[in-house]
């Protein structure tokens, strides 16, 4: 919004003098799935059998499946009318891949989760001993060190684990369990930042297990894969989207490769599958999604970076 904020239902700028900028008010009544259906048609999309189609909107809901009827309209002609030739079936198949797309790389980034966080623990204790979070020098900074300390002991204290409740009821000091028991209550987002917060040769040794030459460059793939679960875990669409996030080219392995556009899926997915197969754990989950979406020619290839 840059040097503009809102008031009410007003836009103004920021430091004045402010300029009012009055929106019209929200007036769009409520609609039944029968209603939605009727509105569809009216655009030309070909639904052979209403009743049906009214009852799958009801089951899914019109909102979650309106982006997928977006990316079917023509957008350059008044009123933007589906594409000739367009039916519900095609927007359903659409629905039904990016489902199997997000379950697809849901387990595979789990997969790398797992193995992320028994590295850090591995280096970490193998450095600086079981409670390397009370070791100022593991970390790049003595703020991150702090931030990094609350955020542990916020992740231990919230836990309804059994380990972290076996700890609590059986020893006073430290006031933390071990690394290797602490980073199983890591959700992948914390470890993220617990990455960037350690020191960089802790980071980069890794770095190289998984096959990625420096701490930057790791905490960037990283950082882009967990956009790429939380979308996953939310049941947000895969299809068509461009991520924020995005991973930095790996000049000397190629990879994402030249061509696949960094804000796609499939840049995050040949990262994910370059670091699963330098740390023994490889999940071709390029070679899946491949197959996924060949069942599914709805799907325009380039819409997932493919």
């Amino acid at each position: 919004m840059g040097r503009h904020t809102w008031l009410g239902n007003q836009l103004v700028q920021k430091g004045g003098p402010y300029f009012f900028m009055t929106l019209p008010p929200y007036t769009k009544p409520h609609a039944s799935a029968s209603d939605r259906v009727q509105h569809l048609r009216a655009k030309g999309l070909s639904i052979l059998r209403p009743n049906v189609a009214a009852r799958k909107i009801e089951m899914i809901g019109y909102e979650r499946l309106r982006i997928y009827f977006l990316s079917r309209r023509d957008h350059t002609l008044a009123g933007k009318p589906f594409l000739p030739g367009t039916s519900y079936n095609d927007i359903l198949k659409i629905y039904e891949c990016d489902a199997k797309l997000r379950a697809a790389c849901f387990s595979a980034v789990g997969q790398f989760e797992i193995l992320l966080r028994n590295r850090i623990s591995e280096e970490l204790s193998a450095r600086y001993g079981s409670h390397p979070y009370f070791d100022p020098t593991a970390f790049k900074t003595k703020e991150l060190h702090l931030e990094a300390l609350q955020k542990l002991s916020s992740v231990y204290n919230l836990s309804k684990d059994k380990r972290a409740k076996h700890y609590k009821e059986n020893y006073s000091n430290p006031p933390l369990p071990a690394i290797w028991t602490l980073k199983e209550f890591l959700t992948f987002g914390a470890t993220s930042r617990l990455l960037k917060a350690l020191d960089g040769p802790v980071v980069k040794a890794v770095a190289l297990d998984f096959g990625v030459p420096t701490d930057q460059l790791l905490e960037n793939w990283v950082e882009a894969l967990v956009d790429l679960r939380n979308v996953c875990a939310h049941h947000d669409r895969l299809f068509n989207r461009a991520f924020q996030k995005q991973p930095q080219r790996h000049q000397q392995a190629g990879v994402p490769a030249a061509g696949v556009p960094s804000n796609k899926m499939r840049a995050l997915i040949l990262c994910l599958d370059h670091m699963m197969t330098a740390r023994g754990g490889p999940v071709h989950l390029d070679t899946t999604v491949r197959s996924i979406l060949n069942k599914y020619p709805e799907v325009r290839l380039a819409e997932v970076g493919f």
